[in-house]
């Protein structure tokens, strides 16, 4: 803990590892370990693993691990990793010990959009006081910074009050997607790897293929590969605006295979200070499965 005790508040969404070992331990502060992985099965069928082993291995000391299926995603959805309703989203916050005036930092061990997922969904429902922190525990680690092993542990249960914000207006169904294909001032953005967009490589057991009308923007190329961390916000902006993410007066929607890499756009968006973009929340997931909607791919 630190000797003295530092303000849990930061000028955005964005922390890095400095600014986090300076307050870490201090009372208000929580740590979330959000790491997850999909795992694909010989059968085809991919299988949701929040990675408790990883946990168990190393983490941030004093950090709680996060299922983010299991416990900040609509139990009864069709599709994973979907949108909780107000009441879900406290549930699973307060059984993680999460109190009403608590400052909350996530990452992952692996990739940043396991953390930015949670980021989105908390700040969607009106939770200001969620952060990233830059390079995950990648980043914590070569850093020199300490880390701790062993199982994840209960917390007694927190009494935070998720507020009533409209956070389904930050989404897009697919019916009402499908009715805006082709418009001018729609920028709809995926979020996969090239190959996933051009339909080389199947998504989640569907159809092969994009969206017709999207732009390709890889999440991956958000983070430079050497550190992990965030590209400098000139680079980020570069990227966001040669896809007209920045232009005014353009609505802008992302998906991805199954909303979770799609919010490193909408975070980068949101560290640019845009914050009107939404997701496609079940994403090629349902998109990709139904015959009636339509599919394009690249030669």
């Amino acid at each position: 803990m630190s000797a003295t005790a530092r303000s849990l508040h930061a000028s955005g969404p964005l922390v890095d590892a400095a600014w986090l070992a300076e307050r870490l331990g201090q009372t208000g502060l929580v740590v979330l370990d959000s790491t997850t992985n999909i795992q694909a099965g010989a059968n085809g069928h991919e299988r949701i693993v929040p990675d408790r082993e990883a946990f168990a291995a190393a983490h941030i000391p004093g950090a709680r691990f996060v299922d983010l299926q299991g416990e900040l995603s609509a139990p009864d959805a069709p599709f994973a990793f979907t949108l909780p309703d107000t009441r879900d989203l406290q549930q699973g916050l307060r059984a993680l010990g999460v109190r009403q005036h608590d400052t909350l930092v996530v990452y992952s061990t692996g990739n940043p959009w396991w953390a930015t997922r949670v980021w989105w969904t908390l700040q969607a429902h009106g939770l200001s006081r969620v952060h990233v922190l830059d390079g995950g525990l990648r980043h914590w680690a070569a850093a020199g910074l300490p880390l701790e092993s062993g199982p994840a542990r209960p917390w007694p249960a927190g009494d935070i009050v998720v507020p009533h914000a409209d956070a389904f207006a930050r989404t897009i169904d697919a019916a009402a997607l499908q009715a805006r294909l082709g418009d001018a001032d729609l920028r709809l953005v995926n979020a996969l790897p090239p190959d996933k967009f051009a339909g080389r490589t199947p998504v989640h057991g569907g159809r092969a293929g994009h969206i017709p009308g999207s732009l390709n923007l890889p999440a991956a190329s958000l983070i430079d590969p050497a550190t992990g961390l965030l590209r400098p916000a000139p680079d980020r902006e570069a990227l966001l605006r040669a896809q007209g993410l920045l232009d005014a007066g353009k609505e802008v929607v992302a998906y991805c295979g199954g909303g979770v890499s799609a919010t490193l756009v909408l975070f980068a968006l949101a560290l640019a200070g845009r914050h009107d973009a939404r997701l496609y929340d079940a994403s090629l997931a349902e998109w990709a499965k139904r015959a009636d909607l339509p599919i394009a791919t690249l030669p």
